[in-house]
């Protein structure tokens, strides 16, 4: 829970250089609440699930998921990054992660198919932006940095000599 709360700090100050105020963050109805609350959350994530399944960088990782138990889980994380009120993770976002072993490549697709999941539900820019910044501010607990694509690529055999 620390390192969510981490996350969210480093996520918040990325927000604020992307020209949020803290006024406007204390004043104004919460991310989760500008994204629709309860209803357009989940369907982000049903929507964000879709798009992972059928992309080819990732959908292998979800191919023996139980969707209905992940799409909770990342509500739960979605939900509370957001501003959700009575909404809590319990996991530990490194903890989850780190046996994954995502690279850079997966962790960017990832972003694309929130990012896209944001576009068809007609989110708007700041708000995406917003997202964005919290997706970045996550990076460090979801991504080894030690699983590189230059690791994950094969040699090419050389071509026998004639």
């Amino acid at each position: 829970m620390t390192k969510m709360l981490k996350s969210l700090l480093a996520a918040t100050v990325l927000m604020f250089s992307l020209g949020a105020s803290a006024s406007e963050e204390a004043t104004g109805p919460s991310l989760f609440d500008r994204l629709g609350g309860e209803a357009g959350a989940r369907q982000i994530v049903a929507d964000t699930y879709h798009n992972h399944t059928v992309n080819p960088i990732v959908k292998n990782r979800f191919s023996y998921s139980d969707a209905e138990y992940v799409k909770q889980r990342v509500y739960e994380i979605f939900a509370m990054a957001t501003g959700a009120p009575e909404v809590t993770y319990d996991g530990d976002l490194a903890a989850i992660h780190k046996p994954m072993n995502i690279n850079e490549m997966e962790f960017n697709a990832i972003v694309d198919d929130v990012m896209a999941a944001l576009a068809k539900n007609n989110v708007a820019q700041q708000e995406q932006n917003e997202v964005l910044a919290i997706l970045w501010g996550a990076r460090p607990a979801i991504v080894n940095m030690n699983v590189t694509t230059q690791t994950l690529t094969v040699p090419a055999e050389p071509a026998p000599a004639h």
